[in-house]
């Protein structure tokens, strides 16, 4: 596979991007203080210069990871690819909502999603069975734009929240804090939410089907009983249950509801990822654990 050649763009790091994003995020913050007509221009440039680096670091870490024959097959590539993809999501709602303040929702969330990232780098990497199964792309990519749906849905659902109790207390308008009209957030709200729970019941569902196929096969499979899959599994069913609910219940279309319920399943998903990392951790301590008294 052709590599990139050495020069400016192997010298892209995180950091870079990270950067850019902050800046935005200190641009978006700014609109509550004082106006500047060039602002808006400047954070879309730093957040079209971020994913950019964002992108050219992450496709050089794909091309050096693919002559080990695992390509992108960790949590800290995981998490930078949702980074990602919620970034391209964020500048392409900023620059249709130019005169609303999103990105004081959106990029704090994305330099969270960096900073995991960061905090998962020293785990292992997937084995390069484990990444390179049907089931496993499956698992993986569904899961990716799953959770990025699910973070554009708490977005919008924060945001609505915000915007009603505003109206409803009758506040006056502020100065650089503009937010989309109700009706756009909880559309926007809606659809993300169907997304989500079509692509993480899909990441959950091929999940367990590599867990079956590892066990059938005296793999190391994740037994049935673990917190991992049993709160990924209520994760599941809530979503659904919230999915039917906004589906049928007609008053639940005026927003509200729906998006308190948003938000719990954001925690929700954001407690069963906690899960994941510190399992993960707690496996390769109790790994390095064994290497040790074996060294003894």
């Amino acid at each position: 596979m052709e590599t990139i050649d050495g020069g400016w763009m192997t010298k892209i790091s995180l950091s870079c991007f990270a950067f850019s994003y902050a800046i935005a995020m200190i641009l978006e913050i700014s609109r509550l203080f004082f106006r500047a007509p060039v602002r808006f221009l400047i954070i879309v440039g730093l957040t079209v210069a971020g994913i950019f680096a964002h992108t050219v670091y992450l496709w050089l870490k794909f091309q050096k990871d693919f002559s080990g024959g695992t390509p992108m097959s960790s949590w800290y590539d995981w998490c930078l690819m949702v980074s990602l993809a919620v970034a391209v999501i964020y500048a392409i709602i900023a620059i249709k909502k130019n005169e609303n303040s999103i990105g004081i929702f959106f990029l704090p969330l994305i330099l969270l999603l960096i900073l995991v990232a960061l905090f998962v780098k020293d785990q292992d990497a997937f084995t390069q069975s484990e990444a390179t199964s049907i089931w496993a792309i499956t698992h993986g990519i569904s899961l990716l734009f799953g959770t990025s749906a699910m973070i554009v849905a708490f977005v919008a659902g924060v945001m609505y929240l915000v915007h009603a109790f505003r109206l409803k207390k009758k506040l006056p308008p502020r100065v650089g804090f503009r937010l989309p009209s109700l009706e756009w957030l909880e559309q926007c709200n809606r659809f993300s939410l169907f997304f989500a729970t079509a692509l993480i019941g899909a990441g959950l569902v091929s999940g367990a089907i590599m867990n079956i196929l590892q066990n059938s096969e005296s793999q190391s499979g994740i037994p049935w009983s673990n917190s991992v899959i049993i709160s990924s599994a209520i994760l599941l069913l809530w979503l659904i249950i919230i999915t039917v609910f906004e589906a049928l219940y007609k008053p639940a279309r005026q927003g509200r509801k729906i998006a308190y319920l948003t938000v719990a399943s954001f925690v929700f998903l954001a407690m069963v990822l906690c899960f994941v990392f510190m399992a993960e951790h707690a496996g390769q301590n109790q790994q390095v654990s064994c290497l040790w008294e074996a060294w003894q």
